[in-house]
């Protein structure tokens, strides 16, 4: 990646499902980018976010080459490597909303390919790009134990992915991020509830460092609830990704440490900002200069293989229960 673009990037946005519709809008509002053009097998939906948001109604992304510089791939997992690898080897920079693809050897490919053309390539892990997250990653040191607990009601769109695909995915990065070790060992469970992939999922990981991760995922809970706790040497953080508020507890040194006051409590209101308009602007900053972005194709690749490690060992595990139930 070298070199410096000329301004505005001409961009489009491939595939204008729920998600595709907002790279759309970014695009369009972001100084940095000309939208060029939306595309959606569906030639209603192109035209109708088209007329919404600007740029050329198109229905096959094989049109584009020549005319872009840049393109989001919001099209569902499966198609991510077929539409990623079409740009890549036609020199355009893609930002591929995650999981990068549905496998690991996939995205292997994909980030060998980036190599050799000099692309960008960027993984749509949002998350990253929160202003409660980058305000939490502030304050950590070294960690010893994470909790992470994601879980919402049913809603009917993903379900071409299991939920660690789905949800699941966006912590892994996280704590992998947070962690910045390899994995020693893991341990997962889950079960398929509405679908024939799993709903909910559990799975434990220890890495080489000492860490131990917990990290839960649900898409048919009761309720919404997106937080990350975290256990350090001289503190509790707490994280609440849905309230934008950051929480610290910590051992009072003026007080005595069997008295009511031991523990020093402060919280932190973190202002709202548009995570995925954060990802976009990176994005485009990176095209123009060359950068390697925070989440780029490496990056996306490895929470992809803890995510594979994740649902083998909800699988194998499944398949023991049921071995030993049918005996």
């Amino acid at each position: 990646m070298t070199g410096i673009m000329q301004l505005p990037i001409r961009t489009a946005v491939v595939g204008l499902g729920y998600f595709g519709r907002f790279h759309a809008r970014h695009y369009a509002a972001n100084d940095k980018a000309n939208l060029v053009a939306v595309c959606d097998a569906d030639s209603a939906r192109a035209e109708e976010i088209a007329a919404e948001f600007g740029g050329a109604p198109v229905t096959d992304y094989r049109q584009l080459p020549g005319q872009v510089d840049a393109v989001s791939i919001a099209v569902p997992t499966s198609k991510h490597y077929e539409v990623a690898r079409f740009f890549i080897e036609n020199g355009v920079h893609v930002l591929i909303e995650k999981p990068i693809t549905e496998s690991v050897s996939d995205a292997d490919t994909l980030v060998k390919l980036a190599e050799k053309h000099g692309v960008v390539v960027q993984v749509g892990h949002i998350e990253r790009f929160s202003a409660a997250f980058k305000a939490l990653a502030e304050k950590v040191s070294r960690p010893l134990f994470i909790e992470s607990r994601r879980i919402s009601p049913w809603k009917p769109r993903a379900t071409d992915v299991d939920v660690v695909l789905d949800l699941m995915i966006h912590d892994i990065d996280l704590v992998l991020g947070l962690v910045d070790s390899p994995v020693e060992t893991l341990q997962a469970l889950g079960a398929p509830v509405l679908n024939s992939s799993e709903d909910i999922a559990n799975a434990r990981i220890t890495f080489e460092n000492g860490t131990v991760a917990d990290i839960t995922a649900s898409r048919i809970a009761g309720h919404t609830e997106r937080k990350l706790r975290m256990f350090q040497l001289d503190n509790y953080l707490i994280c609440d990704f849905a309230d934008h508020q950051v929480t610290r507890f910590t051992r009072n040194p003026e007080a005595a440490a069997d008295g009511p006051d031991a523990i020093s409590m402060e919280s932190w209101d973190i202002a709202r900002e548009d995570s995925l308009g954060n990802e976009i602007a990176e994005f485009l900053e990176c095209v123009e200069t060359g950068r390697r972005p925070t989440v780029d194709g490496r990056v996306g690749r490895e929470a992809l293989n803890v995510a594979t490690m994740i649902t083998d060992s909800i699988r194998s595990h499944r398949a023991r229960v049921e071995a030993k139930l049918a005996g």
